[in-house]
């Protein structure tokens, strides 16, 4: 894209993921880089110790003079700062044209894209590229626990932009990745989505538009293929989980052996994705397959964060039935779960209702269950679809009892009270249930 250097740009939304690596980026191309949140987070702060100017709030004066407004497609059009911008005929764009416009001075754009995994696949990809010393500029989407949101390892090379393709609002078709990466396709949006038809539409077209295609084409479980798909045709990749490992085959023939220290069968499936976008981009599969080895996994997915009267503690990111289900079968080795669920999005728990209603009300390994207010981003509250529903249908149907917390220190009562009782303490959930971390009392 154009010159950055010396270019004043205003992100609104900075605290985001998204929109706060492309902030760095700016900051990296010698922008200067001023920001504003709701809510001053730890994104935040780690972006102003890089050089923005970062409030909490609105301030539609901060806008002035500025040579640019990118914001988050969270914001509302009635927002003071945005609406300051477009009366200033100052060029605005929403996260994803602005990230377009970063990718296309770049030779290979690759997005991950998929339902679920995306996050930790595309992490996965920026390890081995940096493994390999391959100069890349990535955006996760999520944190990594080497890289953060964003690395940029380029050099001054434009030769790999990596990010992750979130199909939110169709946003993902704006990138036009030359490589396009497809994990999954669930509905995970019916707030944009009227049903699997319509998203399964979307990621098609998503793909369409990459000359090299990597997807999923059958998986039976512990077994699945992926194929890869280019100028040359079609290659098909199979792997097999067994015992804690992962065999991934090309044509027939072994091409080696997956060994993850953050396990959970569906990260080998991410893992087999990020080798094979790594051979897109010339990298020996084997490099790619040894790089993994020292993978350390992406906050909030599956991570550790301490004790409690000996119950080891657990952050996820889960928030779609499928993925709750998936960490609910990680954790069952541990033994009874002390489960904390926030939900996110009225909408959502609407479209699956009975879906949570069984993936928590079913699962006989969780001897407890506390359910947070829902976190509604940028929904209105629904009472109809608030956790009390949910909790009465899990009693209803399965005669399991939930706990209602109604703020943040009630759950906080309950879950040291509580958790010298379980093997696992999960809390699991998209929305601000993360800010509770800080606030657990850990074992010495």
């Amino acid at each position: 894209m154009q010159n950055l250097k010396d270019k004043k740009i205003h992100f609104i939304g900075i605290g985001g993921v998204g929109v706060n690596a492309l902030a760095g980026y700016a900051i990296d191309c010698g922008a200067v880089v001023s920001g504003s949140d709701a809510k001053y987070s730890e994104q935040c702060r780690r972006i102003s110790q890089l050089g923005a100017f970062v409030y909490e709030g609105l301030n539609p004066d901060v806008v002035n003079g500025c040579d640019a407004v990118v914001y988050t497609s969270a914001i509302k059009d009635d927002n003071a700062e945005l609406a300051r911008a477009r009366e200033l005929k100052i060029p605005v764009y929403e996260r994803q044209q602005f990230l377009r416009r970063v990718a296309s001075g770049f030779k290979n754009i690759v997005g991950i894209a998929g339902t679920h995994g995306k996050t930790t696949t595309t992490a996965m990809l920026a390890h081995i590229l940096a493994s390999v010393n391959k100069k890349f500029v990535a955006m996760i989407g999520g944190n990594s626990v080497d890289y953060g949101n964003y690395v940029n390892n380029s050099c001054g090379e434009n030769d790999v932009f990596l990010a992750e393709a979130c199909e939110y609002k169709r946003n993902f078709l704006t990138l036009k990745p030359t490589v396009a990466v497809v994990t999954n396709v669930e509905c995970d949006h019916p707030d944009c989505y009227s049903d699997y038809k319509s998203v399964k539409q979307a990621f098609d077209e998503y793909l369409l538009c990459a000359p090299v295609r990597i997807f999923l084409k059958s998986d039976l479980g512990k077994a699945w293929e992926i194929s890869k798909c280019d100028v040359s045709g079609e290659r098909v990749y199979k792997a097999e989980l067994e015992s804690g490992l992962c065999r991934l085959y090309l044509d027939g023939i072994e091409a080696g052996c997956i060994s993850l220290s953050d396990g959970g069968d569906y990260n080998y499936k991410n893992a087999s994705f990020a080798i094979i976008a790594a051979t897109a981009l010339g990298i020996e599969i084997r490099e790619a397959i040894a790089a993994l080895g020292t993978f350390k996994g992406v906050c909030r997915r599956f991570e550790l964060v301490g004790k409690i009267e000996g119950a080891p503690v657990y952050f996820d990111f889960a928030h779609h039935p499928t993925e709750i289900s998936c960490v609910l079968e990680r954790a069952v080795g541990f033994g009874k779960i002390l489960a904390v669920f926030q939900p996110h999005t009225y909408s959502r728990t609407k479209a699956y209702f009975e879906s949570f209603v069984e993936v928590f009300g079913a699962n006989e390994n969780i001897g407890a269950l506390a359910l947070m207010p829902t976190y509604a981003a940028r929904e209105k509250f629904d009472a109809q679809f608030e956790v009390d529903a949910l909790a009465r249908a899990i009693s209803e149907k399965y005669g399991k009892q939930a706990f209602i917390a109604s703020d943040t220190i009630s759950i906080l009562d309950y879950v040291c009270k509580n958790a010298k009782d379980y093997d696992i303490v999960l809390f699991i959930g998209a929305g601000d249930i993360y800010d509770i971390k800080p606030m657990l009392k850990y074992d010495a």
